[in-house]
């Protein structure tokens, strides 16, 4: 865990050092990934597994919804190949579940639930957030190894402990996080709001969070994180109106197979 810290602390200082500096002042596209290979190989192919169990439903998106999500993934790589490189093409799968949750997995899978999209990421902003944490998550292999017994399914509850970060791993995550939607063109600020939503319900996220205590702690520095950037208000209401019609249509797709 030590290592993992310190391998992406020093990745972030070089990634953080790009956005200011030349673009061919250095090439750091060599940074080698701190998980273990095998652990990530295992860790991919539990998608699938859990996709398949029981008490897993996905919700079928339109062609136009995965041409949005496509288009998110690869604003996001491409506007940031300095730290994330694209292997894999992306695979996002929304769960019809109405308990607020996602995650990722190795190799570019993404899991939403329909109850977080339709209850709380309702701005395009907030939502593009939340995923940009997960595909930073998926593309640098940032998973702590656990032990997994198999057990020939995967319900959604064990599958959010498998892929929950120690608070330590997440708060620096949130720091990557707003450089790489600044550098993406995104509104980075909105990574505070995704913070905030979780933690003025964290009932509803009780799932998601594991530990309700530690986002009010989240918050409080990412707010400082957020001053040191120079940023004079951290208090920020995201306009729902300016979502795209493409992601209107995504909230669409979902809610009628609700």
């Amino acid at each position: 865990m030590a290592k993992l810290l310190i391998l992406n602390f020093f990745a972030l200082v070089f990634f953080v050092a790009c956005t200011t500096a030349p673009k061919n002042t250095k090439d750091f596209s060599s940074l080698s990934e701190p998980s273990n290979k095998d652990y990530i190989d295992h860790l991919a192919s539990m998608g699938e597994v859990y996709l398949t169990s029981d008490d897993v439903k996905e919700v079928k998106l339109k062609n136009e919804s995965i041409q949005l999500l496509d288009q998110i993934y690869e604003r996001i790589i491409s506007n940031n190949e300095i730290l994330l490189t694209k292997l894999n093409k992306p695979k996002f799968h929304v769960i019809q579940n109405k308990t607020p949750f996602l995650f990722s997995l190795p190799k570019a899978q993404f899991f939403i639930s329909s109850g977080l999209i339709e209850k709380y990421l309702k701005s395009e902003d907030l939502f593009v957030a939340a995923l940009a944490a997960e595909i930073i998550k998926s593309e640098r292999n940032i998973y702590e190894k656990r032990l997994m017994i198999p057990l020939g399914f995967l319900n959604t509850e064990r599958m959010i402990q498998i892929t929950r970060l120690r608070p330590e791993t997440k708060f620096q995550l949130n720091e990557w996080c707003y450089f790489v939607l600044k550098r993406s063109g995104y509104d980075a600020s909105a990574y505070l709001n995704w913070i905030q939503v979780q933690n003025r319900n964290t009932l509803d996220f009780s799932l998601y969070l594991g530990d309700a205590i530690g986002i009010s702690k989240e918050e409080h520095l990412f707010k400082n994180f957020m001053t040191k950037q120079g940023i004079a208000s951290v208090e920020k209401k995201l306009n729902e109106a300016n979502s795209s019609r493409a992601f209107y249509n995504l909230l669409n797709n979902i809610v009628r197979i609700r």
